[in-house]
């Protein structure tokens, strides 16, 4: 059950995605601290999500087989992924090496500003239909038909979210890295260029649903 979690966390942990995007310009931004409340959020939606699985199987069904339920949540979906890329192309953004008021900011302005990233996280992945699809998924190919006990469960789940935590660490550090060999020019560009992937990942899961 163990090597099952890892290997498909591993397999999700590749995934080029909106997820993906949101870690590196959190990390490309402020750093791997920002970084890593990006990737924070996103395993507190999993962590609910494993329990709604675990806890809340039927509920979770229904409220997936409500009429045009695939179409609202990919609606909101979208229009969250297009929100955050538009405010990705327009709103003018400094990076923390460049933004001596930030460093010298007090430590609750930082914090709010983490939070901030920590909740974008979360609701990119709490609102994907993707994430909820794959959840039942999960729980219709694995979980039902294996018949886990308890423990079968903590070693698949441990092993899945273990994984996703590691690499997603890894890719806020990675951003970190990047971050000190761009430009002020080169930091924008790749903000604009995030925006850009953002708008067009919520245009085309839109254009999916309708």
């Amino acid at each position: 059950m163990l090597i099952q979690g890892i290997f498909l966390g591993l397999s999700l942990s590749f995934m080029v995605g909106p997820l993906l995007f949101a870690i590196l310009q959190a990390g490309i931004e402020r750093g791997f601290r920002a970084g890593l409340a990006v990737a924070g959020g996103i395993w507190f939606s999993d962590v609910l999500y494993v329990i709604a699985v675990q806890y809340g199987m039927e509920t979770m069904a229904a409220v997936t087989a409500l009429p045009n339920f695939k179409v609202w949540a990919g609606l909101a979906g979208g229009m969250l992924l297009v929100a955050f890329g538009i405010g990705n192309l327009f709103i003018k953004k400094t990076a923390a090496s460049e933004d001596p008021q930030y460093e010298r900011a007090a430590p609750a302005r930082r914090q709010r500003s983490y939070f901030q990233y920590w909740m974008k996280g979360f609701l990119l992945n709490t609102v994907n239909p993707f994430t909820v699809f794959f959840w039942i998924g999960i729980a219709g190919a694995v979980l039902i038909p294996g018949g886990w006990g308890t423990r079968e469960l903590l070693l698949f789940f441990g092993g899945m979210l273990g994984t996703l935590v590691i690499t997603d660490t890894l890719k806020a550090y990675a951003a970190k890295r990047i971050r000190c060999f761009l430009t002020p020019r080169h930091t924008q560009w790749v903000q604009r260029s995030i925006g850009f992937i953002l708008v067009l990942f919520g245009l085309v899961l839109m254009a999916r649903v309708l």
